[in-house]
């Protein structure tokens, strides 16, 4: 049941953008959208404008400057009533407003594209708010901040806050009380711990308050006020075996914010792969409760890391403490009672895509979709009694590498990218247990079972 559609030619740095609930694509490539609708086959080119380049990106080699003149974009999101599309603009990042097929005239994109392109970026659209970590200007050096470049006020993260860090994926939580709504934000940074048996990255989750409107002095008031960082755990209780290296998290939203999941993945040192649930309730105790590291004074009277309520500052003394102490003492731990991975094998997983099926038994079980490092999909189902692997589908010829992966819950189909085509792919796959009774019962997908001679979707 798979669908594919193919570039017109191959693209080198693909970002890839898809309404929940629609059955089509946007692929942006090197000065080019595409739009491909799987179900009508409907499809078009459209920003074939040419960018007059910018200043030459400084301190180039040689192989960079043909880079230089090119306009790759980066980001295809939903903004307002229309698209939002950026790119690199030739060394002068440059944003479009793409409504009903028309592209508005270009703006300055700087802050929400990069001026080449580069993966160590995130860009978060929440409503009219544009979060990001992409520098502004080329010579911004080298310490990377995770900004709030529209909505409010302009903030920065402190530049001692992380180190040489590389983001992995945002996102922001409605609470309750709106002053009190979070944004949080997963990456990897080096271990301030050098002695030679510690790992050399860490696994952090940090935490920032949307309503934070910078700080009180001179020197604070473009900075988050709010930042807090803490360690993921992803530790094997049995081996001891240490997961500290996150590749990539899915949100599995809930109606209660702190019942909501964090499905971390991790790779270690040999290769081998693990998947660590978090809730975001446990996430957001440790920020609550937590001292802070290397911290031993008094705590004042609004604590690190608080939402203070609308329109208010955090008090100067509190932000002083808090940006000389980032980091909270307890580390955040996988969900109880196991508080330990889900699972984890010998396969170098790269994404991960979580989905909620409701099966022919009454109960709702999670399928994960985990992309290898080999161009393959591993679906696996987590059972009361433990996960099991059910199927791999080889989504792409000779190994391509999955640039994306795109879950749409609503219409239950994968949508795979590579830098050269997107495949449509029904959730089910029930077709892959070739129709045998043994393995389409065997295999426990939720998704299938066996009736009238053959192995149907339920």
């Amino acid at each position: 049941g798979a669908k594919e559609y193919v570039f017109p030619r191959r693209e080198r740095f693909p970002v890839f953008f898809h309404q929940e609930n629609t059955s089509s694509i946007y692929v942006g490539g090197e000065g080019r959208l595409y739009y491909y609708d799987f179900a009508t086959r409907e499809n078009y080119t459209g920003l074939g404008a040419a960018v007059v380049p910018g200043a030459p990106c400084h301190g180039q080699a040689p192989l960079a400057l043909q880079e230089d003149s090119r306009n790759y974009l980066t980001l295809v999101e939903q903004y307002g009533d229309g698209l939002l599309v950026c790119g690199t603009g030739a060394c002068a990042p440059t944003c479009w407003n793409v409504t009903q097929r028309k592209e508005s005239q270009p703006w300055d994109g700087r802050g929400i594209a990069p001026f080449t392109p580069d993966s160590n970026t995130l860009v978060v659209v929440d409503g009219q708010d544009i979060y990001s970590t992409i520098k502004k200007s080329q010579q911004n050096g080298k310490i990377p901040r995770f900004r709030r470049v529209r909505g409010g006020g302009e903030l920065y993260t402190s530049d001692t806050v992380m180190q040489n860090p590389q983001f992995v994926k945002a996102t922001t939580l409605r609470h309750e009380e709106p002053h009190q709504d979070k944004i949080y934000y997963f990456f990897r940074e080096d271990n301030p711990d050098k002695s030679p048996e510690a790992p050399r990255n860490i696994s952090r989750v940090a935490q920032l308050c949307k309503e934070d409107r910078g700080g009180t002095s001179s020197l604070s008031a473009s900075k988050w006020t709010t930042f807090l960082k803490a360690t993921l755990i992803c530790v094997d209780p049995i081996t001891k075996g240490n997961f500290n290296w996150l590749q990539d998290v899915f949100f599995v939203p809930a109606g209660d914010w702190r019942r909501s999941k964090v499905y971390g993945l991790f790779t270690n040192t040999w290769g081998s792969s693990a998947v660590c649930v978090y809730s975001f309730g446990d996430i957001d105790n440790v920020f609550r409760t937590s001292r802070l590291k290397g911290y031993n004074g008094p705590t004042p009277e609004v604590k690190p890391g608080q939402c203070v309520p609308s329109g208010q500052h955090t008090p100067s003394e509190t932000f002083k403490i808090a940006d000389s102490h980032p980091e909270v003492e307890e580390r955040v731990e996988p969900l109880a009672p196991w508080r330990s991975p889900l699972f984890h094998n010998k396969h170098r997983y790269q994404k991960i895509g979580v989905h909620e099926v409701p099966a022919a038994d009454g109960r709702r079980y999670n399928v994960l979709y985990l992309a290898t490092d080999k161009g393959s999909i591993h679906k696996v189902v987590e059972l009361p009694d433990g996960v099991q692997n059910i199927v791999e589908i080889q989504v792409f010829p000779n190994k391509d590498p999955i640039q994306t992966m795109i879950l749409d819950h609503a219409r239950a189909v994968l949508y795979v990218g590579s830098s050269s085509r997107v495949l449509e792919l029904p959730m089910d796959m029930c077709g892959a247990y070739r129709n045998n009774c043994h393995s389409c019962v065997l295999a426990r997908d939720p998704y299938c079972g066996w009736a009238n001679g053959s192995c149907l979707s339920l």
